[in-house]
């Protein structure tokens, strides 16, 4: 099953999520050990394209690893904040981060974006989106690009980094032995308001196409950086469909990458 196919079956809940973060509080996902927004797929899947259902905000908050004793937490994320149509939007994450994207992308507290393979699975809450509904081959549309936050415990920032960018083979890859080719981008270190932070791209070219919409290539940037609630390490992405009309460009990659900040 081609990626655009895998991704879809996602982005199609993106609006219903969109709509239910209206509505109900959003609590966190449950957890293995050592993640904080990632929760176990149900059962295991057989092959990659049998995606998680995204979370919805009525998921439970308990997980198996926890932060520290006293370390801050929030049973919601701050509330949305309104700004003029147009304008960039700003987004306060349950893990005191706060990012901005561009005012024509798409943002609604609730939405959960995962993928899955086998026991291993991939989740980012917080999401926001650019593009919705552009594919006519699929009823429910899909999304260009997107963004979300998670976190970890009990790691450092530069292990959380390299691990969650080598998980997100899972969303690459159609089967075992295909012929996508991935590629990983040296770790970059920088810092957030003076506190340090890692970066890696993870590039994915020769991706199985079904339709005229699916993109031949597609990228993550993940970042790890410490997080101020909810996890001592909170991680973001933003993820891209590349060599396809209005696909963002890397400037605004790197925009959004650098409006990342403790929330105020």
């Amino acid at each position: 099953m081609s990626l655009k196919m895998r991704l879809l079956r996602v982005a199609a809940l993106l609006g219903l999520l969109v709509f239910v973060g209206l509505v109900l509080p959003k609590l966190g996902p449950q957890a293995p050990t050592g993640y904080v927004g990632i929760d176990t797929a149900p059962t295991a899947s057989a092959t990659i394209s049998q995606l998680p259902p995204p979370m919805t905000s009525s998921a439970q908050t308990t997980t198996a690893s926890k932060p520290p004793p006293g370390f801050p937490s929030m049973e919601f994320a701050p509330p949305e904040i309104d700004v003029p149509e147009g304008d960039p939007i700003p987004i306060d994450t349950k893990y005191g981060i706060r990012y901005t994207v561009p005012g024509d992308w798409r943002f609604g507290r609730g939405g959960v974006v995962g993928w899955s393979e086998g026991e291993e699975s991939l989740r980012f809450g917080d999401i926001a989106d650019f593009g919705y509904d552009y594919c006519p081959e699929f009823r429910d549309g899909g999304s260009k690009a997107m963004t979300g936050i998670t976190g970890r415990h009990e790691v450092d920032v530069a292990t959380a980094a390299f691990n969650v960018s080598r998980q997100t083979e899972i969303i690459f890859r159609g089967r075992s032995g295909d012929d996508v080719t991935i590629d990983y981008s040296e770790p970059v270190d920088f810092q957030i308001e003076g506190v340090p932070a890692v970066r890696y791209t993870v590039t994915a070219s020769n991706l199985e196409r079904k339709f005229d919409c699916d993109p031949p290539a597609a990228s993550i940037d993940i970042v790890a950086m410490q997080g101020y609630s909810n996890a001592t390490v909170a991680v973001f992405m933003v993820f891209t469909e590349q060599h396809t009309d209005r696909a963002i460009s890397r400037d605004t990659i790197d925009d959004i990458i650098a409006s990342l900040r403790r929330s105020s």
